[in-house]
C-alpha cells in the first residue's frame, strides 16, 4: 500500500533483521552487531549504526544520534511493533 508522507513528519525506526560480526583489531574476538535503522518518510533520508544489542540504552542511544545526524526532531517516531514470540526454554 503506498502511502504520502509529509516532510518533518514522521522518522520510521527499528532494528534490521540480521547481525554483522564485528572483528576485535587486537583479539580477533568476533562478536555480532545489532544494525539499527531510522528513514524519514517523506525523504527516505536515512541513519544506520550498529549497536551491541537491542536492549534499552542501546535504544535510546541510537535514537538520539539519529535525531543528531538529521538535525531535528520529526513529529512523530514510529517503531516497528511487531510481537515477537517468547524464547522457550
Amino acid at each position: 500500500m503506498r502511502q504520502t508522507h509529509e516532510a518533518g513528519d514522521k522518522l520510521f525506526v527499528d532494528y534490521a533483521g540480521q547481525t554483522v560480526p564485528i572483528v576485535d583489531a587486537y583479539t580477533g574476538e568476533i562478536t555480532q552487531a545489532q544494525i539499527f535503522v531510522a528513514v524519514l518518510g517523506a525523504s527516505n533520508y536515512t541513519y544506520a549504526c550498529a549497536t551491541a544489542s537491542q536492549k534499552a540504552t542501546d535504544w535510546v542511544a541510537s535514537i538520539i544520534a539519529t535525531l543528531e545526524f538529521i538535525g531535528g526532531v520529526p513529529r512523530l517516531l514510529v517503531p516497528d511493533q511487531r510481537i515477537r514470540p517468547a524464547k522457550s526454554s
